[in-house]
């Protein structure tokens, strides 16, 4: 299909229920591309997977969905300059129905590719008439699709409300056929009446053949009587044979027989020869040919589907000739362009001079230059579009990553749904909250003899080769744990867990990551390590526009840092001292494997008198 009907699909959903929504679809739909051009072909399941996703998220039953599709369609191609196009088509309504056909006939200049589908109407009365839908498209919401087109053709240009209900659906081989019953003010229809004229007028045969050069004229039992002189030119001397074995019928999409094209004559017909005309059995490829019982060579490998001059496409009217019991086919050659007139072995003076055939041929060629160079040029612009929107989604990837190593995963995802299509400085929150249940862990690292030796400069050197390496090692470690870090200097730093909502497992975090880093200080870098930890309410609050950062606030920050300034405490052989309070100690799982031994108690900040100290726990490192 082409982009074009993805494109209004897309319009309408951004439109209805707006970026976000489309975004959520699209990647459940599985669809890549961030746009689509007009002119550009695409998978044929790229619509059934949007419909199932629409289905998902918004909440909408897929008729109701696929009707709204093709209500807006109409909407959608005025910006194209088709409207222009539908207004025309007829002059009421059932016109416009006759006249479908001719529509995707002239879609086909600018849509090459396209394979439309088949439409034509029968049981007319003043209250409607039964339209016929055939498609070669098998996905069965194009049922849908095509009731909210006409639902919408009938509103805005015909002023109509029409009432459409489908009667019949079946699927045969690779075609859907579906009988529609449109209910609609019908008053333009008038049964057929004829009007007998005594005078006849002779036509030579002669005069015949120059004013329809492509003519076919077959009986009941489609053997072909006549055709027209430029036809003959290019496909032989077909009299005597069946049209069924020397033409197919590619629209309407109906039988090619006597009593389907009878029932059809208000319809556009268009017919395609099977085998290869005149001058093109004999190409490169290697096929299976044979000789039939009339001597006319016949080819197994060639098919109709490229539009190249390979076979010959005739578009015209079947009129019923009661004189002759037969059916006359009206019609001229299909030729986009000069290129296509050569390879079919015809010229101007082949064509119609009473119709604009060779005019669109003459035309078709400089039309088809622009074409290619604006199609390339919408290409281009397309390809970079597409490549700065893929920029433009890893630069908000990364700037999402980024956020989360600034904040908390649940802060950091309210920031930037305030700031999706923001620019400039971020909008941050103005709100202090309090989380409940935080968990503190404040950490210093000591070089050993702190850098005052003799080769002061080269000690200084090493030191911060030492602090860099210990950094890293601790941003890795904090983040794996669950932490954030809030503070860092040089020597030391202080991160948080437990915010805005606390986890089971923050406290055996906080004892496993001090012991890590514990270990990682002594065996990467020799410097010694000492750490508090301590468990309670916490006010915080995000701060900065530019650079976003958490502050955590309150007497448990307090308390962690008060800890860390307790004379230097450390079990028998280990070069570390890592505090907890009872807080946080209550905390930790029953099955926990730590093992403490206590520690001074401590008084806490601006207590009391009275007030119990606060008491704490040495944790084992190893």
């Amino acid at each position: 299909m082409y982009g074009i009907l993805l494109e209004s699909i897309v319009t309408f959903i951004k439109k209805t229920y707006g970026e976000e929504k489309w975004e959520l679809v699209r990647k459940t739909a599985r669809v890549d591309q961030e746009n689509f051009s007009a002119h550009q072909v695409y998978a044929e399941t790229l619509i059934p997977r949007i419909v199932d996703a629409c289905h998902a998220h918004l909440g909408q039953p897929k008729e109701d969905i696929l009707i709204s599709f093709g209500k807006t369609y109409v909407e959608f191609i005025s910006h194209y300059g088709y409207d222009k196009i539908l207004k025309v088509v007829g002059r009421n309504f059932r016109d416009f129905l006759n006249g479908l056909d001719n529509i995707h006939e002239y879609l086909r200049f600018s849509y090459p590719k396209l394979k439309p589908p088949s439409f034509f109407c029968e049981q007319e009365s003043r209250t409607g008439l039964i339209l016929h839908y055939r498609s070669r498209r098998r996905y069965d919401g194009y049922t849908q699709y095509v009731m909210g087109l006409l639902k919408a053709v009938g509103r805005a240009f015909y002023k109509q409300d029409i009432m459409v209900s489908i009667l019949k659906q079946e699927t045969t081989g690779n075609m859907v056929h579906v009988t529609f019953q449109l209910n609609f003010d019908n008053s333009a229809y008038q049964a057929k009446t004829v009007t007998e004229n005594p005078t006849n007028l002779p036509l030579r045969m002669d005069v015949f053949y120059d004013l329809f050069p492509f003519h076919i004229l077959f009986d009941r039992e489609m053997i072909i009587r006549s055709i027209g002189k430029s036809l003959r030119a290019t496909v032989d001397d077909i009299t005597g044979y069946d049209a069924t074995q020397v033409f197919s019928l590619k629209k309407p999409l109906i039988d090619f027989s006597w009593d389907a094209i009878a029932g059809r004559t208000n319809t556009m017909f268009e017919l395609a020869t099977i085998d290869p005309i005149r001058g093109k059995e004999d190409g490169d490829d290697e096929a299976y040919t044979w000789t039939d019982d009339k001597g006319k060579k016949r080819s197994s490998v060639v098919t109709q589907d490229e539009d190249n001059g390979t076979f010959l496409r005739l578009k015209g009217q079947m009129l019923f000739v009661k004189e002759w019991e037969s059916m006359l086919f009206l019609g001229t050659a299909v030729l986009q362009d000069l290129d296509v007139l050569s390879q079919t072995g015809l010229y101007l003076n082949d064509l119609s001079m009473h119709d604009n055939s060779r005019d669109l041929v003459l035309a078709g060629a400089q039309q088809g230059v622009e074409m290619k160079l604006i199609l390339k040029q919408e290409q281009t612009r397309t390809k970079s579009l597409d490549d700065a929107l893929r920029k433009l989604e890893n630069e908000r990837h990364r700037s999402k990553e980024l956020m989360y190593k600034l904040l908390p995963k649940p802060i950091a995802d309210l920031v930037l749904a305030k700031n999706e299509n923001r620019i400039g400085d971020l909008l941050i929150p103005d709100t202090v909250e309090l989380a409940p249940l935080a968990t503190i862990l404040v950490c210093t690292l000591q070089h050993s003899g702190d850098g005052k030796t003799d080769g002061a400069e080269n000690s200084t050197m090493e030191n911060l080769r030492r602090t860099v390496a210990m950094q890293k090692h601790i941003d890795l470690a904090i983040e794996r744990f669950g932490f954030y870090k809030i503070e860092t200097t040089q020597e030391s730093f202080l991160a948080v867990s437990g915010i805005p909502v606390p986890n089971e497992a923050t406290e055996d975090n906080a004892c496993f990551l001090a012991k890590k880093l514990a270990r990682s200080a002594h065996s990467i870098t020799g410097m010694r390590f000492e750490a508090a930890i301590h468990t309670g309410p916490t006010v915080y609050s995000v701060v900065g526009c530019r650079f976003p950062r958490l502050c955590i606030l309150g007497p448990t920050v307090q308390t962690a840092q008060d800890l860390l300034k307790l004379p230097k405490i450390q079990l028998d052989g280990e070069l570390c001292s890592i505090l907890l309070t009872e807080s946080t100690k209550s905390r930790l799982a029953r099955d926990h494997t730590h093992k403490f031994q206590a520690g001074p108690s401590v008084p806490l900040r601006g207590s009391q008198n009275g007030q119990e100290p606060l008491k704490t726990f040495l944790l084992q490192v190893s």
